[in-house]
């Protein structure tokens, strides 16, 4: 089995090459039943992260690049999971940030996951023995855990916690090669994420979630914003409003 990890990348100079080294010399020898690569799909960042990954790539075979314009963290997921199925071959791929937010010492648990049969792998911040760092203004904690909240009964989807994660694993046939990925709203904003993992519900037959502690960035600025917020929040009234139709309410 061929598993790639795309990693999408905006000025992250300061950790990805931290990361590179983390995943292919730590992680990847630790996964033997399955064959590991880290694709990095970098919007022409103007600090030179692609120039790092470039540097390194000579090093490890299975580290590659993708760059292309940007356009929004969804666009550049859909670049790299495309390029993942199409050249690469996947037949699973997995979501993880770059700055070490997303524990990489959980790869190999969710890699296990996948091997034993589960179609869709989530690492989840609000399952049990899942945590967010205790740093994180009060505020942003009553967002993140209440909206989370709120996905599940609006939703009326009761088999995850954890609707925003961005750390998951999903299975190509049958589940992923089945989304037409450009049709994904809100590619520009990170809310296209819950809108994804609605629609890869949709196609699974088995999910499964492992808690993660999920952590402060190592370095680099967050790029969480109140228009961030806001194009979850039309996201949400979009889902709820097809799940009305589906249903077949007036």
């Amino acid at each position: 089995m061929t598993i790639v990890i795309v990693m999408p990348t905006y000025n992250e100079a300061a950790c990805i090459g931290g990361m590179i080294r983390v995943l292919l010399e730590r992680i990847f020898p630790e996964i033997t039943r399955a064959r590991m690569h880290l694709l990095i799909v970098d919007d022409d960042s103007p600090d030179g992260t692609g120039d790092v990954v470039r540097a390194m790539a000579s090093r490890y075979p299975c580290l590659h690049l993708l760059t292309g314009t940007r356009r929004g963290l969804g666009w550049a997921y859909v670049r790299g999971m495309k390029y993942a199925m199409d050249v690469l071959h996947a037949d699973a791929v997995m979501e993880m940030d770059a700055d070490f937010q997303h524990d990489p010492a959980c790869v190999p648990h969710m890699v296990e996951r996948l091997l034993a049969g589960a179609d869709y792998v989530i690492g989840s911040r609000y399952t049990v023995g899942g945590s967010v760092p205790a740093s994180w203004l009060r505020y942003r904690k009553f967002l993140s855990f209440w909206g989370n909240r709120a996905f599940r009964c609006l939703l009326n989807e009761r088999r995850i916690h954890d609707y925003t994660t961005g750390f998951r694993l999903t299975r190509v046939k049958g589940v992923l090669d089945q989304i037409v990925l450009e049709n994904v709203p809100a590619l520009e904003r990170f809310a296209f994420k819950i809108d994804l993992l609605c629609r890869t519900l949709n196609c699974t037959r088995r999910i499964e979630e492992i808690p993660i502690h999920f952590q402060e960035r190592r370095a680099g600025t967050t790029k969480f914003s109140l228009k961030e917020l806001a194009a979850t929040g039309r996201v949400l009234c979009r889902l709820i409003g097809r799940n009305i139709r589906q249903i077949g309410y007036p």
